[in-house]
């Protein structure tokens, strides 16, 4: 009887240790998760906080807006096509236009990005570096604009009247 008095605990011994184990594991395991996504929304606000853009100018054509917008924060953007453009009528409300790389109604197009001395991009080509000048295009229809919105995918954004 001894033995099996024995055995039983060492038994519950092994099965305790087992227990302590996977609730360490868990536990451990819980605290990356969360440290990671907390050092991810830390990077996301740092983010946030350095992109700003301002609207320089305005054109109007027919059924298309030519808008030059300067990246005065100090973040680069680098996904155009993640970027939303907003057009609002006073009648039906704002109105989205995604990117696409050939002008068409709905959508906006990028003509050309510029240093801010309006010489051709210097540092890295095809993105939107700080201090550069990003000239878009907006075609539309049924509307009649009064105001503009930019959106970059990191939710800044900067409005502007249409003229």
């Amino acid at each position: 009887m001894a033995a099996a008095s024995l055995i039983a605990t060492a038994l519950g011994i092994v099965l305790l240790l087992l227990t302590a184990y996977f609730l360490a594991g868990g536990a451990l395991s819980a605290i990356a998760v969360v440290s990671d996504a907390q050092r991810e929304t830390t990077a996301l606000q740092s983010k946030m906080l350095g992109t700003s853009a301002s609207v320089l100018n305005s054109k109007s054509g027919d059924s298309s807006l030519f808008f030059e917008i300067i990246n005065d924060g100090r973040e680069p953007i680098q996904d155009l096509e993640d970027i939303d453009v907003y057009l609002n009528d006073q009648a039906i409300g704002w109105t989205l236009y995604t990117y696409s790389h050939t002008p068409g109604t709905g959508h906006w197009t990028k003509v050309k990005i510029t240093a801010g001395d309006y010489t051709a991009e210097k540092i890295y080509t095809g993105q939107w570096d700080p201090g550069e000048i990003l000239n878009i295009s907006v075609t539309y229809s049924d509307i009649t604009p009064n105001y503009f919105k930019i959106v970059t995918s990191n939710g800044v954004g900067a409005l502007f009247p249409v003229s």
